[in-house]
């Protein structure tokens, strides 16, 4: 059985990819954390952190993993741009400790990037577009691409976009963030001229799954099948969850004031991840009823 290690496992991303590998793979976690998040306690946890470059090799040499999904990452965009130091250690340094860590055991690196890759002109991208971020975090991303492709390993790299859904302690998504809101009576600004392919995590999870199941390596464009702007998507939110929409006024970029330049259109095409998956993620609607249940299932 092979072993697999997934970075930034009390996640939201991280606890979804080990509810859907635990059954098939010899699983092991890691995050910062000095204590696991997830439900499952017979999965061997690990309080590391990986900028630190003994941390990491000292996480490596006792696991020896086959596989290593890294979900780590600092994605709050706007603290990218006020922090960058930060954010370089933790998006593009500890990708550098890791493939520094581990490079006598070979194993299959799974890398998560973004669609602040791209400069948001020539939308809907396809994984041959050429890079162009607005943004730091954008560039810290585009940057740990880098350094995994021109690597020896094995790699998948994932490239998502407005990855929603729920776990426990996580925090909080655009999708959870507005159902909050309006639960509460709220009203919200959201911006009318940011588009986008927004993603339910479980979808993220079983493409990556199935990408390693087929052996299919290389960069992918995993997101949800439809693009939509912020509004909009959070007009369709409060319609699952059957909440108040005069609470949630239309703005622009602009009014927002928010300290990152975001593209303005960064949807993704995926036909080369459809074909190499042998399958299709959700659209908007049906992963919103999937979470809508989810979340009344744990109560």
């Amino acid at each position: 059985m092979k072993k697999v290690l997934v970075l930034g496992a009390n996640g939201l991303l991280g606890q979804s990819l080990i509810r859907r590998f635990k059954e098939e793979y010899d699983l092991y976690a890691s995050s910062l954390e000095p204590e696991a998040m997830f439900d499952y306690t017979e999965i061997p946890y690990y309080q590391r952190d990986l900028t630190v470059r003994y941390d990491t090799a000292d996480l490596m040499q006792e696991i020896k993993p086959d596989v290593i999904i890294n979900t780590a990452a600092m994605t709050d965009v706007d603290l990218c741009e006020v922090e960058r130091e930060a954010a370089w250690k933790i998006n593009v340094k500890a990708v550098e400790n890791i493939l520094e860590a581990c490079r006598s055991l070979n194993p299959v690196i799974v890398q998560i990037s973004a669609d602040y890759v791209f400069d948001g002109n020539n939308a809907p991208y396809s994984e041959s577009d050429p890079m162009n971020p607005l943004n730091y975090y954008g560039r810290s991303k585009m940057s740990a691409e880098n350094i995994i492709r021109n690597s020896s390993f094995e790699y998948i790299i994932a490239r998502t976009q407005v990855v929603y859904g729920t776990g426990r302690k996580v925090r909080k998504n655009f999708v959870t963030w507005v159902v909050d809101a309006l639960r509460n009576n709220q009203k919200i600004r959201v911006v009318n001229d940011q588009k986008g392919t927004p993603t339910y995590v479980h979808d993220l999870s079983e493409g990556i799954y199935k990408l390693m199941n087929y052996n299919e390596f290389g960069l992918y464009h995993i997101s949800g099948s439809e693009s939509i702007s912020r509004y909009d998507f959070a007009l369709k939110i409060a319609e699952t969850f059957n909440l108040n929409a005069d609470l949630i006024e239309e703005i622009s970029s602009a009014e927002l004031r928010q300290a990152a330049l975001r593209p303005t259109n960064s949807s993704f095409t995926q036909n080369k991840f459809i074909n190499r998956a042998r399958w299709q993620t959700h659209g908007i609607a049906e992963g919103l009823k999937l979470l809508k249940t989810e979340l009344e299932q744990n109560g």
